[in-house]
């Protein structure tokens, strides 16, 4: 996702079946991107393909929730 977008209620990330850890896809303008829009955007977010190995990569769908720790937050400094 770029930085200043609105998250979306839905994300679709990318997960290596091996460790069942996400992976992320460098972008020159953002730096290493983890959430993408959907699973084509996952699939297709390295410009070698690396993500179309669907037997080594999976695509996983997260609902994205917020959860208020300071109404009223200071910097603590």
């Amino acid at each position: 996702m770029k930085p200043k977008e609105k998250k979306p209620e839905i994300v679709f990330r990318i997960i290596e079946r091996a460790t069942g850890m996400p992976r992320s896809s460098y972008s020159r303008a953002y730096g290493d991107e983890y959430d993408f829009s959907s699973v084509d955007d996952a699939r297709r977010s390295n410009c070698h393909d690396v993500f179309q190995d669907r037997k080594k990569y999976a695509i996983a769908k997260y609902r994205v929730t917020y959860e208020l720790l300071d109404p009223d937050a200071q910097d603590e400094g």
